[in-house]
């Protein structure tokens, strides 16, 4: 006997057209196929399928069977947060950290064919490098049993085939460690020789959820006592529930203020039978070991749900999942993508994001990053100036942009209609400075002609990444300032009553300078096609209407989205943060990423 040869393939195809399929299921297939796995993504391992046969030796991200990292916790036997146990404790404890079957409902397909009547004996063995990362078993009766690598197949089996289940202990972190590519092989002994076969395997990339894809549930964290933090609270409930989802607000197990850093939700997948799907979400840990808040990904550990590290290194701003934001599926110059991009923030320091980040998102390959230029940011998110927003056109959304100048414009003319000695903010106690005074800062408008010039180079790299029209873009006005220097900032902070769980860490901040100067409006939450919630604006206010909240409002409605504002100054704001910074969403599963 000998390997399967694409001879071989070409040949049966050729037949199969000229005399169809029901001979094909009559037993065309050369001696030497032994192992049948799900190769055409259809949720079966088919004997009789011809294109399981042709594509199974040869498995990666965008081709060939699939295998699901099993790390849910289906007996729900992991501890939370609360456990006295070690971080690499509790990400350890899941649905695949031992040898017994567990939610088996998650192991991909794989068959073996009977074997010729004088075969001996067959052992099945995983390649080496994904011994350690991946779990093999055989349905014996009703049970599954764990097999090593290189168990051989009971005589039963050898007469009548195998029907085997294979999952993954963890996700592929570090491709240049292990590239998630597992090859099962099968080595048989018969009177007349050896015979052998093998498949390919790939483990299933993590994927980020995107903004055309509704919210099931917002969350946010706890904050301690803070009593601005709890109407913040009770106003975003109003505002999520005036959006219509029906699922209420749930607070994090954490004092930790920004609900969006420290953890980032996505999930793995692969087919089933009957154009199903089998799915565990996934919580991730930010690449911050040293932010205690982060350990509350492990309370989301359930059936169906997993929870992962990402590791890192200390505390740095830039290593937080505000500076990670995907794009909607689209298609551009030949090349598609079903599950779209993420786009994350180099703040150019040489080591932001930290190495574990970016080795990790880049080996999930499937949404091939886009790195942005965030290093004259103070915090270094891309959250800070970009976003993308579903919308009614053909590829079925828009990319929203800061844009100062389109603020700066509007300033002027107010001016130039008498309104220059109106407050350029409506917060209560904040500032007493007027349209004027702002426009005739000369250091502020600086500050802002530098961040116009940064956000349009970011926005050419989007452009020409994902083929934008102009009419898919909405600009949306707002400023930028130098951060936590003036006396007015040192006054809001001052009224915070948040107490950072950490104040005795080391963080480390971009080596940028700028953020939001009024509350930053694309910095806030995606629902569905039709609503949005933003930080209120606290803009200048001439004849009873905050102009600046009102040209957010225009600018949202151009995607479809009607605005909910929720008051963040106090909570968000002053801390250089705004209303996604707070939040979090789990989001509905568009696609398929295969």
């Amino acid at each position: 006997m000998r390997n399967f040869k694409m001879s071989h393939i070409t040949a049966i195809l050729s037949l199969v057209l000229v005399t169809g399929c029901q001979q094909a299921q009559q037993g065309l297939f050369p001696d030497d196929v032994m192992i049948i796995v799900d190769a055409n993504r259809d949720g079966r391992a088919e004997t009789t399928n011809l294109s399981d046969i042709a594509l199974r030796q040869n498995a990666s991200v965008n081709a060939g069977a699939i295998i699901l990292p099993n790390i849910g916790d289906s007996e729900h036997r992991c501890p939370d947060s609360g456990s006295t146990m070690t971080d690499d404790e509790l990400e350890q404890c899941h649905d695949a950290s031992d040898n017994i079957a567990r939610a088996t409902e998650n192991f991909a397909p794989v068959q073996i064919l009977p074997f010729p009547e004088d075969t001996q004996s067959a052992s099945l063995t995983v390649d080496e490098a994904s011994q350690e990362h991946v779990r093999l078993f055989a349905l014996r009766g009703k049970n599954w049993e764990y097999l090593e690598s290189g168990a051989a197949l009971t005589d039963d089996e050898l007469r009548n085939g195998a029907t085997l289940g294979i999952d993954a202990r963890d996700v592929v972190r570090d491709k240049q460690k292990w590239s998630g590519t597992v090859t099962l092989s099968i080595e048989a002994v018969s009177a007349s020789g050896r015979a052998s076969d093998y498949a390919q395997l790939h483990v299933a990339p993590v994927i980020t959820y995107n903004h055309t894809e509704d919210a099931k549930m917002v969350l946010s964290s706890q904050s301690g006592e803070s009593a601005n933090h709890k109407v913040f609270i009770q106003d975003l409930r109003k505002a999520v529930t005036e959006s219509g989802l029906k699922t209420p607000v749930q607070l994090m197990s954490t004092i930790d203020n920004w609900a969006q850093d420290y953890v980032e939700f996505g999930y793995v997948s692969m087919p089933k039978a009957n154009g199903e799907r089998a799915v565990i979400q996934i919580a991730m840990r930010s690449p911050q070991p040293g932010r205690v808040g982060g350990r509350a990904v492990f309370d989301f550990k359930g059936p169906g749900f997993g929870a992962i590290q990402l590791g890192g290194e200390g505390y740095h701003q830039v290593d937080s999942f505000g500076n990670l934001e995907t794009v909607p599926p689209y298609s551009v110059g030949g090349s598609t993508y079903p599950v779209g991009r993420i786009i994350y923030g180099d703040a150019g320091d040489g080591i932001s994001p930290h190495q574990d980040w970016r080795n990790f998102f880049a080996s999930q390959e499937i949404q091939a990053p886009i790195i942005l230029d965030t290093s004259w940011l103070a915090i270094g998110h891309v959250d800070e100036f970009v976003q993308f927003v579903p919308a009614d056109t053909p590829r079925g959304w828009k990319m929203t942009i800061l844009s100062p100048k389109r603020l700066i414009s509007m300033l002027e003319n107010a001016v130039a209609q008498g309104y220059g000695d109106v407050l350029a903010y409506s917060k209560p106690g904040h500032s007493q400075r007027t349209i004027s005074d702002i426009l005739n800062n000369k250091k502020l408008m600086a500050e802002n002609t530098l961040a116009q010039q940064k956000i349009d180079e970011n926005r050419a790299v989007l452009v020409k990444e994902l083929g934008l029209k102009e009419d898919e873009i909405i600009e949306v006005p707002g400023m930028v300032k130098q951060a936590f220097f003036d006396e007015e900032d040192r006054a809001d902070f001052a009224k915070v009553d948040y107490k950072q769980p950490a104040d005795d860490m080391k963080i480390t901040y971009g080596p940028g300078k700028l953020l939001s100067a009024h509350p930053g409006a694309i910095n806030g939450i995606v629902i569905d096609e039709s609503h949005y919630i933003s930080p209120q604006q606290f803009g200048p206010v001439i004849g009873d209407v905050d102009i600046l909240q009102e040209a957010v409002t225009s600018a949202y409605l151009k995607a479809g989205l009607e605005v909910e504002y929720v008051d963040d100054w106090y909570t968000h704001h002053a801390m250089a943060g705004e209303v996604h910074c707070g939040t979090n969403t789990i989001r509905e599963i568009g696609n398929n990423w295969w």
